[in-house]
């Protein structure tokens, strides 16, 4: 397309020990550093903010604020787009995910498209995890793409470092389509926001 690089923020949705979610997260940035775009990893774990006490937005004082959530903040109103990555606990999203994101208003990542990337270590792949996620973040106001990643039995699909173990002719298939999709949303919605900024939501319009 001619386009310029996208940065882009992967926000992992797991904090427990042995997790898979770093090395489905260290594909994704493989993935899209070596396809020119810059790429920083949300990691839950490595911040440490616990349960949502009071989202950002919810502070009449901002700077009382902890300087985490500004900065995390400050990289979501940068970010051309976002890649949420989840494991599937009880037939849904992980908690881990929803407790970082929801620290931010949904103003913070309007207009933005959002790439869903699920696993497991059966057969499934997270899919159920998946579905909840499109009306989680349809919430948050981001465009969900149509296509997904879903990586069944991860382990032996992916190493500790993100490459791929085997020759999985239907994993490349759909990051190759994923990938696509993404790059042609961010950039179509990255040049709508810049020719007129999206319309303020709900009570931030008052």
């Amino acid at each position: 397309m001619g386009d310029s690089p996208l940065n882009l923020l992967i926000f992992l949705g797991s904090v427990r020990e042995h997790r898979m979610a770093t090395r489905v997260g260290r594909y994704m940035q493989n993935l899209l550093e070596k396809r020119g775009h810059t790429v920083t990893l949300v990691d839950p774990r490595e911040h440490n903010l616990g349960e949502v006490q009071q989202p950002l937005h919810f502070y009449a004082d901002p700077t009382a604020a902890p300087a985490i959530l500004h900065k995390i903040n400050k990289q979501i109103l940068e970010a051309d787009g976002f890649v949420i990555v989840s494991p599937e606990y009880n037939s849904g999203m992980a908690p881990a995910l929803a407790s970082i994101m929801d620290n931010f208003s949904p103003q913070s990542y309007a207009y933005r498209p959002a790439a869903i990337v699920t696993y497991s270590m059966g057969q499934f792949g997270g899919i159920r995890a998946a579905m909840q996620l499109r009306q989680f973040l349809s919430e948050l106001n981001l465009v969900h793409m149509p296509s997904m990643i879903v990586i069944s039995k991860v382990h032996e699909a992916l190493s500790e470092e993100g490459e791929r173990k085997v020759a999985d002719g239907q994993l490349q298939r759909a990051s190759d389509a994923m990938c696509k999709q993404f790059e042609w949303y961010a950039n179509a919605l990255r040049k709508a926001r810049k020719a007129e900024p999206g319309p303020v939501l709900g009570h931030w319009a008052q």
